[in-house]
């Protein structure tokens, strides 16, 4: 690998690092309710370029914000490399246009929430669909990040066909997945915004007829994420005995699967304190991740098994 690439490919890994530190960053904002922390000034906080840190609300809107840019910067720095080293036309090129593409949709959601109130204590619908799409791009930032790495790598990745089995059950996980992180975000919302002081109280006054749909997501998330969560594991360890290839890739996404169930537990067990929050934000990009790249392994025609009927692209596979 030459040298260019080389800093290409440390380019790719330092904007996914920063890419998921910033998401962490964005969910300990919505936690501790700061999202108001620079009012609803936007690009600037509290009317200026460099607010004062004396507010801990401001001190933390105004990191991720500070993390947004230096993600932007390092992005751009990743593009500009792509098309220097890389020839026209090149996956590498493409990939990385993606990954620019969704970051500006992450800034302009991420805007929208401030230019909009939908911050601080505020429990109206936009915010709910504003959050729900803000994950769902957040997992397509990522992907793209995900997808830059590979290719730098050498790696390439085929269009799937619903008429392979395979390629049908990654699509499935891939969707139920999405749908788990978009559930989860919702009842992040609902735990900042109506805390409860018990795992058992309260359950009768705040689920009653009249209760927002916020709340109750504290019950529809857990039961999303325990059968999402059984579906994804059954399929990852199917495709994984199918396909030998992907095994080791197949057993890192079970054994987060297993983790992210703890942390989720302890989660509820604890209260949803900021801690667990974060640990279990940081599972779920850990999974999509280690997912996205048995899939993409799946998909390589290079990456193919040798052995006869074996591999993603057999016949025996469909």
């Amino acid at each position: 690998m030459s040298f260019p690439v080389r800093a290409l490919l440390f380019l790719a890994w330092t904007s996914l690092i920063i890419t998921v530190v910033t998401v962490l960053s964005g969910d300990i904002v919505q936690a501790t309710e700061s999202g108001a922390g620079c009012g609803d000034n936007w690009p600037r906080c509290d009317g200026s370029l460099l607010p004062g840190m004396e507010d801990a609300a401001t001190a933390i809107e105004f990191t991720h914000r500070m993390l947004t840019v230096l993600l932007t910067c390092v992005i751009c720095a990743l593009i500009v490399g792509a098309f220097r080293v890389f020839p026209k036309g090149h996956r590498v090129r493409a990939s990385a246009v993606w990954v620019g593409a969704t970051l500006v949709l992450e800034v302009a959601i991420g805007a929208a929430l401030v230019l909009f109130g939908w911050v601080g204590e505020d429990a109206s619908i936009g915010r709910v669909i504003a959050d729900a799409l803000h994950v769902i791009n957040t997992f397509f930032l990522i992907g793209a990040g995900v997808l830059v790495v590979y290719f730098v790598l050498g790696g390439n990745v085929s269009r799937p066909a619903w008429s392979r089995r395979p390629d049908r059950e990654l699509f499935i996980v891939a969707v139920v997945i999405l749908l788990i992180s978009v559930s989860g975000a919702i009842n992040s919302l609902a735990d900042a915004l109506f805390p409860l002081d018990s795992v058992l109280g309260e359950l009768s006054e705040e689920f009653g007829s009249t209760v927002p749909f916020l709340v109750r997501m504290r019950i529809a998330h857990p039961a999303i994420a325990i059968v999402g969560g059984v579906a994804i594991f059954l399929l990852v360890r199917n495709i994984s005995m199918t396909i030998p290839l992907i095994a080791r890739a197949g057993t890192v996404v079970l054994l987060t699967i297993v983790f992210q169930f703890v942390s989720g537990i302890l989660n509820i067990a604890f209260l949803t304190p900021l801690e667990t929050q974060v640990v279990h934000l940081l599972l779920a990009d850990v999974l999509w991740m280690s997912f996205l790249y048995l899939a993409f392994r799946c998909l390589d025609p290079g990456a193919m098994d040798p052995l006869p009927g074996r591999g993603c692209f057999s016949e025996a596979a469909t």
